[in-house]
């Protein structure tokens, strides 16, 4: 799990459901990160600090007993999970609204349902067999995107458009989708899709076919747009929600 989420030191851990510990005790200790286990148990939570202490990581790591679900997460840049489905999915609403774009979550043997994962990683684990009758394990990576729902003003060079022209953008777990519209005119965004801070998307307008790709942060994207043999910057502004 911990190889999945490319741990680094300067890496945030969050275990939630962190048991007696040892994924956080092993970020510390093998990549020098820092983390945090949230556990409801008390009692592994205090096996949890003796085990970070015998580490040698205890300055590094630390150990709250408290719910997950109100537990304040968005300190973290990894978030680790190893729960039962019901409550992995109640937490993609909390994931996709507090945690920053860019955030890596690695979910053990059950996906964020219906949120569609980055990445996926199946193997054999044989000594999981005498806990739950199958050696089967699955993993499940995804990266928080930036959060693009709204209206926004798109500004492009002279050259392609001679002045601002309004995009709509909706955003759920499982997909994501816009328009341009000008005037009685609307053309749907192409291939949108954003993955952390990056944002890409094709747009046709006025018979050229245009291709962006930037980054977004807070209410601004900011990037390079192509058409053909031209190229230039583009930016937009967040100007507000969508129109009901």
């Amino acid at each position: 799990m911990l190889k999945l989420a490319d741990i680094r030191a300067e890496d945030v851990v969050y275990d939630l459901g962190s048991g007696d510990g040892r994924l956080v005790i092993t970020a510390a200790k093998r990549f020098r990160a820092r983390g945090v286990g949230v556990e409801l148990q008390s009692e592994l939570v205090d096996l949890a600090r003796i085990g970070a202490k015998h580490e040698g990581v205890a300055d590094r790591v630390k150990f709250v007993q408290g719910d997950l679900f109100e537990t304040d997460i968005r300190e973290a840049s990894v978030v680790m999970l190893y729960l039962l489905p019901r409550f992995v999915t109640r937490l993609v609403p909390r994931f996709r609204a507090e945690l920053r774009p860019g955030t890596r979550i690695v979910s053990h043997d059950y996906p964020l349902a219906p949120w569609p994962p980055d990445k996926e990683l199946a193997m054999d684990v044989p000594e999981k067999e005498m806990i739950s009758g199958t050696s089967w394990t699955r993993l499940y990576y995804y990266v928080v995107p930036a959060r693009v729902q709204g209206v926004w003003e798109l500004t492009l060079p002279k050259a392609l458009a001679d002045g601002p022209l309004m995009l709509q953008i909706t955003q759920e777990p499982h997909a994501v989708g816009g328009s341009m519209r000008e005037g009685n005119t609307e053309q749907y965004l192409r291939d949108l899709a954003v993955r952390g801070e990056q944002v890409r998307f094709g747009l046709l307008y006025k018979g050229r076919l245009m291709a962006f790709e930037g980054t977004v942060a807070g209410d601004a994207m900011t990037g390079e747009v192509r058409a053909r043999d031209l190229r230039g910057p583009w930016t937009a502004r967040h100007r507000g929600a969508l129109p009901h």
